[in-house]
Order: C-alpha cells, then structure tokens, then sequence
C-alpha cells in the first residue's frame, strides 16, 4: 500500500529528472535553448454562472536563467453549462527578448481578450477546446504596435493511475495582419490531483516561432475557489 501511495510522486520525480537533463544537454550554444516556464492558474467561484480566472506566468530562456517574460492574466467567465463558457479580460506582460521572436528586444505589453471554451462531458478522456482573439499593445521606449491575433487550442486529458493523469495539447496563433503565422505551441506531460480544488503538472513545451524554437520544461500549479461557499464567505468577511 505505501508503494502505491508514493507512485504519483516517483512518476513526478522521474518526469522531472528525464526532461531537465534532456533539454540541458539537447541545446547548444544557439539562441534555440531550453527553458522554463511556472505557471499558476486559477478559477474563482463568485456566482453559480460567474467566475474569475486568474494566471500567472513566469518565463526563463534557460532553465531557471536569464528571466524572459512576467504575465498576469484576469477577467470575467460565464459558464452557460457544465461544457461551455465565454471569458473576457485583460492581461499584462513584461518581456526581455532573447529569441528573435518578437519585434522589441524589451517590451511591455497590455492585452484585451475574449475567448470560448468547449469540452467533452466524457468523465474519463476529455477534450477540450479554446478559441482566443486577442488585441495587444506592444510597447517599448520607443514606439507603440498594436497587434491582433486568434488563437485555438485543442487538449486531451487521460486518466493514468488514480490522481495522476496524462495531458497533451497543442495551440496554433494566426496574426490578423501579414505575415500570418505568430507561433505554435505543443505540450506533452503528467499531472495528479493533489484534492478538488488543487493540482500539479510537468512536462515538454515546444513552442515553434517563425525563425525559431524554444524547448520548455512547463511547471504548473491549478487552483479552484469557490466564494459562494457561506463558510467561504464568512472567512473572507474576517
């Protein structure tokens, strides 16, 4: 029995140790490196039909190295069913590039976004699919560009072994200008639900831009809470 309970940590370990080793020797002294992400996401309950979502985001060109973006994320979903929701808000980001990927070398950026998001009721492999238009203003010390672009991302999530589960997907970014194509972005990795409201994921992140690509080991930490709860409420009001 304590074998079993250690299993999902043993996976975690192992996945964990495979990719840091793979992306640090795989890379060579060009600027298509490995790198890492941390991401926080949250969903908070604030009406049966409302919520807020919250992600936070922070980027290294190398593994825990040479800090490329911070981005926050937050706005206002409605969920029309157990399948369907409608999300708009607003996100910030401060980047320092080093990929060549993006036209300012140092940039802030501020987003406006509206997105759909669609699954599968399946309780077992679910699919998943999110349209995103988005508008950014990207900004340096000199000058002002503002940029539209749609993005669509399809997800597969698969039971593996109790709380842990296998997860993969990949989101394609259209530019509303020329130049059409913005990037790509391909996910394969584990996660385990630590209990409802909270769970963990790693894995291999290729994002694939027009003239490069960027290996990443994704961290990830999900969030759920719910402020309809009375006991809830009653904390916060404290």
């Amino acid at each position: 029995m304590g074998g079993a309970k250690q299993f999902p940590f043993f996976v975690f370990f192992t996945t964990f140790f495979i990719l840091t080793n793979t992306t640090s020797y795989g890379q060579g002294d060009s600027e298509d490196r490995s790198g890492s992400w941390l991401v926080l996401y949250g969903t908070n309950k604030v009406h049966e039909k409302w919520s807020i979502p919250l992600v936070g985001i922070l980027r290294h060109h190398d593994m825990f190295e040479k800090y490329e973006f911070a981005f926050v994320r937050t706005g206002l979903s409605y969920k029309f069913n157990n399948s369907s929701a409608l999300t708009a808000g607003v996100a910030y980001l401060s980047s320092k590039n080093y990929t060549g990927s993006e036209e300012f070398p140092n940039a802030t950026q501020f987003w406006v976004y509206e997105e759909y998001s669609l699954k599968s009721k399946s309780k077992k492999n679910k699919i998943s699919h999110r349209w995103r238009f988005e508008t950014r203003w990207k900004k340096n010390t000199n000058n002002v560009r503002i940029n539209n672009r749609l993005r669509y991302r399809l997800q597969f999530v698969k039971p593996l072994y109790k709380n842990v589960y296998f997860r993969t997907f990949n989101e394609f970014f259209i530019n509303i200008e020329p130049q059409l194509f913005n990037q790509n972005r391909f996910y394969i990795g584990l996660g385990q639900t630590i209990s409802p409201s909270l769970k963990v994921g790693i894995g291999y992140l290729k994002n694939h831009f027009d003239k490069s690509d960027h290996d990443v080991v994704r961290m990830s930490l999900t969030f759920k809470t719910d402020f309809t709860k009375k006991d809830m409420a009653h904390n916060t009001a404290e």
